[in-house]
C-alpha cells in the first residue's frame, strides 16, 4: 500500500513549491537536507537529483513533470537546462511572460489540462515533450489549474471550490479518478503542500490525518 508521509522543506509545510517529481526521479534544491532525500528514496522510490531554476530553489512552482518530459520556464539558465537535459527525459523550454509553470499546467502521463493565460504558442510544447493530449480549461473556478489539483496515474485531488462538472472534466481529460481534498489544515491550493508519483506521497507537516485518508482514497484507489 502507498504511503503518504508528512514532512518539512526549509522549515515549511508548503513542500510542493520546492519539489517536482515523476516516478523516475525527484528534483530537490541543493541544500535540502539528507533527511527529505531518505524520504523520497522511501515514499516514492525515486532517486533525487539536485537542481534549480534561475539559482531559485523554487522547483514545484517553475517546473512540470512527467515521465516523459520537463517543461522549464525560459528564465532558467543554460546550465540549469543542461544538467537537467542530462537525465535523459525531454525538455522543454516554454517562452513565457508566466514563469511560474506549475501553477498554470496540471499533467500526469495521460494529458495535460492547460490553463487558458498561458500563451497558445507553447501547447504544441506541452504536447511533444509530456507526450501528452493537452486540454485548456480552468479548474474550480480558477485559471491556475496547477495549483489547485495534483494528478498521478491512479487519480487526481482537487480543491473543494471544484464542483461536480469540474470532477466530471477531469477524469476525462486525465483518464482517473478525481476527487477533492485539502493539505496542511484546510489549504485549497493542494500542489503547494503535496508531491506525488503513483508509489507514494509527501505532504506537508501540517496536514491532518483526514486530509491524508483523503490523498491515500483518491491518488492510491
Amino acid at each position: 500500500m502507498a504511503d503518504v508521509v508528512p514532512v518539512k522543506v526549509f522549515g515549511s509545510s508548503s513542500i510542493g513549491v520546492y519539489i517536482a517529481v515523476n516516478n523516475k526521479m525527484a528534483l530537490v534544491p541543493f541544500d535540502v537536507p539528507e533527511k527529505i532525500d531518505e524520504n523520497i528514496r522511501e515514499v516514492l522510490g525515486d532517486t533525487v537529483v539536485r537542481a534549480s531554476v534561475a539559482k531559485s530553489p523554487l522547483l514545484g512552482i517553475f517546473l512540470v513533470m512527467n515521465d516523459n518530459g520537463i517543461l522549464v520556464p525560459n528564465i532558467a539558465l543554460d546550465e540549469e537546462i543542461n544538467s537537467l537535459k542530462a537525465l535523459g527525459l525531454n525538455i522543454g523550454v516554454i517562452q513565457t511572460k508566466y514563469t511560474a509553470l506549475a501553477n498554470l499546467i496540471l499533467a500526469n502521463n495521460k494529458a495535460a489540462v492547460v490553463s487558458p493565460i498561458l500563451e497558445p504558442d507553447n501547447h504544441k510544447i506541452v504536447k511533444d515533450v509530456l507526450g501528452v493530449e493537452v486540454f485548456v480549461d480552468t479548474i474550480a473556478g480558477t485559471p491556475l489549474v496547477g495549483s489547485v489539483a495534483v494528478a498521478n496515474s491512479r487519480g487526481v485531488l482537487v480543491a473543494p471550490e471544484a464542483t461536480d462538472a469540474d470532477l466530471k472534466k477531469l477524469e476525462n481529460y486525465l483518464g482517473v479518478h478525481a476527487d477533492v481534498g485539502t493539505v496542511n489544515r484546510g489549504r485549497s491550493f493542494v500542489r503547494g503542500g503535496l508531491v506525488a508519483n503513483d508509489r507514494g506521497a509527501l505532504v506537508g507537516w501540517e496536514t491532518t490525518g483526514a486530509e491524508i485518508m483523503r490523498i491515500l482514497s483518491t491518488l492510491f484507489k
